[in-house]
């Protein structure tokens, strides 16, 4: 098990522990269990994060206080005497568009990987004609207006997330006496039969295609195998494989754009998940590649595999799916055969919700997960010695 990149290990007395570096020491954090352990790595780390954002506040709290007051007259009843009061902070009044890019230099930028800064700085720009529009007289109906007006399902989401945080840290401090994200309602979802991912008949079609040519097609199957993401895919290494007992670490993304940046698009993603039979078979070739160098380096330009995927997918009479709605006709496959939606969750690095719902994933056992793997390996899975 891992977590941001701190592996969980087992010590030699019987229990587990991980190591954190912490102000040029090492900490070691140690559990009678893998997951006890697992827990106690994962609440400091979540601590060191917290505290980075809470000194990030206070910065911005410094700088926004620094700022002169005003000292303005209170109106007086006759005969009273006349009593100073201390106004507001004649603080900055920002456009949208300021706050954005005070908010995303004070809090984003340094903490969060350089992917996902470029998210933000594409998402904003559907609230363009919002830009110049003081923060302090947004409403909420002007922003969900501006919201519902995006034709996207996936970037209204998007938007709406992003509202949410930039608004509540500008409320926190004081920067706007009412937040226009507080109540704002969730855009409108993607109708279900709008929802793309390949029927059991056609991930079959599908997976028998990718097999004819693997030179070509080879990392579409292991994405639809495996649920990966695009950027998991990528990063695949041959330290990452055990053959033995059959597991496929995650923890690293590549982009192109970001090729020294190999984090993961957030903590859950890092994981340990099956290797399924199929994948196996497909894998087996890489034992003796150099063992921290990607398997999928020499492939072409990635930008170029949307392109593949699609013509593959449209010369065969298929839905023209994108790599990442590959990852979710696995989890549709997942679903059908009744794969318990918490071991589903683990594999493909969702977040587990709330407390209780981890709480009851800590203690699936080994034998039930060893049943949905079996399962797995029967359903999308053809003897590949057929196809030699």
């Amino acid at each position: 098990m891992t977590y941001r990149g701190k592996t969980i290990i087992k010590h030699n007395r019987g229990n587990w522990f991980g190591r954190v570096l912490h102000n040029g020491k090492i900490i070691n954090i140690y559990g009678r269990t893998q997951v006890e352990a697992y827990d106690k790595l994962k609440m400091f780390v979540d601590k060191i994060e917290a505290d980075k954002l809470l000194l990030n506040q206070a910065k911005l709290l410094a700088k926004l206080n620094a700022l002169p007051l005003q000292v303005i007259p209170m109106p007086t009843m006759q005969n009273q005497l006349q009593t100073p009061v201390v106004a507001k902070s004649t603080t900055k009044d920002y456009t949208l568009k300021e706050w954005f890019d005070e908010w995303l230099n004070s809090y984003k930028v340094g903490n969060v990987r350089p992917t996902t800064i470029k998210g933000f700085t594409e998402t904003i720009r559907y609230l363009k004609k919002l830009y110049e529009t003081k923060i302090c007289e947004l409403t909420n109906l002007m922003l969900a207006k501006a919201i519902n007006e995006i034709s996207a399902y996936r970037m209204r989401d998007k938007v709406h997330n992003l509202s949410k945080q930039m608004f509540s840290v500008a409320f926190n401090n004081r920067l706007i006496e009412t937040n226009p994200a507080a109540n704002l309602p969730r855009p409108k979802q993607m109708p279900v039969n709008q929802q793309k991912a390949f029927m059991a008949e056609q991930e079959k079609r599908f997976i028998d295609l990718c097999l004819t040519d693997l030179d070509k097609y080879e990392p579409f199957l292991v994405c639809v195998l495996q649920g990966l993401r695009k950027g998991e895919m990528l990063a695949l290494r041959p330290n990452d494989f055990d053959f033995v007992n059959n597991t496929l670490r995650i923890d690293e993304s590549y982009d192109y754009e970001f090729p020294d940046d190999l984090q993961t698009k957030n903590a859950t993603s890092n994981r340990t998940m099956p290797m399924f039979a199929m994948t196996k078979q497909v894998l087996l070739k890489y034992a003796d590649h150099p063992q921290k160098e990607r398997i999928y380096a020499n492939i072409g330009h990635p930008i170029f595999l949307p392109v593949k995927l699609k013509k593959l997918c449209k010369q065969n009479n298929l839905p023209e799916l994108t790599l990442h709605q590959l990852r979710h006709t696995f989890i549709s496959r997942c679903h059908e055969k009744g794969v318990d939606e918490l071991i589903v969750q683990g594999w493909v690095g969702h977040a587990k919700g709330s407390r209780m719902t981890k709480a009851v994933y800590t203690h699936v056992s080994n034998d039930i997960e060893r049943k949905f793997i079996d399962i797995l390996n029967g359903t999308n899975i053809v003897d590949m010695a057929k196809n030699d």
